[in-house]
């Protein structure tokens, strides 16, 4: 076995260890007696702090991950995660950074976008930070999404969203949502895409 085989089977496993920890974590909508918004919250902080634990394996020393939930200064945005540069401090009492320590900004979803407007929504979104910073670029991650349309799903959320995103922005999903099966290699090229770019 070569190294190269050694590290596609490590990022292999860290794919298969964040998509079993996210979903054995996460909360059914009819669980809550409140609302059924109360555990798309949950879900979406669990799976923002999974995926920042293991991409900070992989970003050089220069660069910190940070969020859930942070801002660019001067943008009104909430951001799931930031990729700064080491010695970026938020602006006092906030999560706010300077542009000019931001290099990426990460959406991330635990499993699925809900309407047909989301894929315009974020290449909107993702073209209004790139055009005002740009020294930071955008990427999608998905935990878990419809990857292979069949009879019930005729259309392929996360290809849709990459029509729309690519090739400006990325969009990486690691599990088929339905199934649950891996799709091979998306763990690698999603943080081969972040240390290209930041």
């Amino acid at each position: 076995m070569t190294s190269l085989d050694t590290e596609q089977d490590d990022f292999e496993a860290e794919q298969a260890d964040i998509v079993s920890m996210v979903k054995s974590k996460e909360k059914r909508t009819d669980e809550s007696e409140v609302s059924s918004l109360q555990w798309n919250k949950f879900n979406q902080d669990l799976a923002c702090r999974v995926v920042k634990e293991f991409l900070k394996k992989h970003v050089p020393k220069r660069i910190k991950v940070v969020g859930p939930y942070a801002y660019i200064e001067g943008y009104p945005a909430e951001l799931d995660l930031v990729l700064v540069t080491e010695d970026a401090i938020p602006a006092a009492f906030t999560n706010a950074y300077r542009d000019t320590d931001v290099r990426f900004v990460v959406e991330v979803k635990s499993h699925g976008y809900m309407n047909q407007g989301f894929p315009s929504k974020l290449l909107s979104e993702f073209d209004a930070i790139h055009a005002r910073f740009k020294n930071v670029d955008c990427t999608y991650l998905a935990i878990r999404e419809t990857w292979n349309p069949t009879g019930e799903a005729p259309t392929s959320s996360i290809r849709e969203l990459k029509e729309v995103l690519e090739p400006k922005h990325r969009a990486f999903c690691l599990a088929e949502l339905r199934t649950g099966e891996l799709i091979p290699g998306q763990w690698r090229q999603f943080v081969n895409h972040i240390l290209a770019r930041s």
